[in-house]
């Protein structure tokens, strides 16, 4: 490894924090680099524990310096293509994601790395929980919450990292390489970050940067530019949501399975596969017994309460109309009137529902709508759906006493109106709904 210096961690979320811990650890001269002055920062008594006596700026401030360092780790909110980061990008210095930062401490470890538009963070979460079943030590983390770095800061040597990773970090990857990739899908989406679907795209199949002939892929087919990739060397397995291998289906029985839904069919295909290519043994009857135990992931279609013929159901994750009308395919079966909550922060004026939608006007029994786009939403779905405006959580709460059925919360929009991350939308959902039921 080259001899680095000079470090400037951009951004001071949960990668950032963790990114100055492992540096802190490797004696390197480190800066911590946040949005706005630094006596603003929210985070600021907790990086006093974290730094000591390490230099904090401003972005704005450390705009003339980042040219000056020998490496720039970003957030992955932030694009390299930055204005403060523009003198250090015309100077070529480095920029890394804390994915990349960490990796490189952690080489001997082998890595499972999961992207996908939908799906990534269930999928994730069951192929390391798997994995723990059949008695291996993981490490699992990335995109998921918890920062790769912790496994750096840790010195912890376990069988296997599993990672999950965003268009984002996989854009500034340099070393990062994985021993299994898998690319779930690729659907429209992060269009405030990329021009087209084919860049977002792009970033995403830069997992496969270094791979070699001896890794392996587990694509699924639902991605428009697979060809892209088509002459990179190394093996690959295919699937396809709602046509899994006839092999696959009849060797198990999903019928006691916690976690509903085609396409946690696939993600549940897709994380056996990545315990086939790693031989785990009597992985049939391991297997079965994983599919009727998982019990899901939080914030993705979570079951959180059922209260007088009324099932509230957590999908706060969902921030793309896919991910809402997946959520939606859950119920296909159900014969209970199904109540949907939507709503968010805009991403951009082109952000329409209705055409996703329209296919389950039979199925929706009411709409209501939150955040910034409850009235946008109202205009745009009323014609078509029963919709009521109710503008925040609390007030969906009261105005669902006394339905029957699944009330589900995928709102098909980002969090940052009303709430910090989908984390905290989704945890604040629960918990007012236990207040109010």
């Amino acid at each position: 490894m080259n001899k680095i210096n000079k470090v400037a961690i951009y951004g001071m979320g949960k990668s950032g924090k963790a990114a100055l811990k492992l540096a802190k650890k490797y004696k390197q001269d480190f800066y911590a680099v946040n949005k706005g002055p630094v006596q603003t920062w929210w985070e600021a008594e907790q990086l006093a524990d974290i730094c000591g006596t390490c230099a904090c700026a401003s972005e704005e401030d450390f705009a003339q310096h980042f040219h000056k360092m020998d490496e720039i780790v970003i957030s992955p909110g932030i694009p390299t293509t930055h204005p403060a980061l523009k003198k250090a990008v015309e100077k070529g210095v480095p920029i890394i994601s804390e994915i990349e930062y960490a990796y490189r401490r952690t080489k001997d470890i082998p890595v499972i790395a999961i992207t996908g538009t939908n799906g990534k963070t269930t999928t994730t979460t069951m192929i390391a929980e798997a994995l723990k079943m059949a008695g291996k030590s993981v490490f699992c983390g990335g995109n998921i919450g918890i920062p790769y770095c912790d496994l750096a800061i840790s010195g912890e040597k376990v069988d296997y990292a599993v990672i999950e990773v965003s268009s984002f970090q996989l854009e500034t990857i340099k070393e990062f390489h994985p021993k299994i990739g898998l690319i779930l899908n690729v659907f429209p989406n992060h269009s405030e970050r990329y021009d087209a679907v084919h860049d977002y795209a792009t970033a995403k199949f830069n997992m496969l940067k270094n791979m070699t002939g001896e890794d392996h892929l587990i694509l699924g087919t639902e991605n428009p530019y697979l060809d892209d990739i088509k002459d990179h060397p190394a093996k690959r397995t295919y699937f396809t949501k709602g046509n899994l291998p006839t092999e696959f289906k009849s060797m198990f029985d999903f019928s006691k399975a916690r976690a509903r839904g085609e396409h946690n069919e696939a993600n549940f295909f897709a994380a056996y596969e990545v315990l086939r290519l790693l031989k785990i043994p009597n992985l049939k009857e391991l297997f079965q017994q994983f599919i009727n135990e998982f019990p899901g992931v939080a914030h993705r279609l979570e079951f959180v309460l059922s209260r007088d013929g009324l099932t509230l159901y957590n999908d706060a994750k969902s921030t793309n109309s896919l991910a809402t009308t997946t959520a939606i395919n859950a119920f296909k079966d159900s014969t209970e009137p199904l109540y949907l909550i939507l709503g968010g922060k805009l991403r951009n004026e082109s952000d329409k529902l209705l055409p996703d939608l329209l296919p389950f006007k039979g199925k929706i029994a009411k709409i209501f709508t939150i955040g910034d786009v409850t009235e946008r939403l109202y205009q745009e779905l009323g014609n078509d759906f029963e919709v009521e405006k109710a503008g925040d959580l609390k007030t969906v709460f009261e105005k669902a006493k006394g339905l029957k059925g699944n009330l589900v919360f995928s709102p098909a929009f980002p969090s940052f109106d009303q709430f910090k991350n989908y984390v905290d939308r989704g945890e604040k959902f629960k918990a007012w709904a236990k207040e109010a039921f």
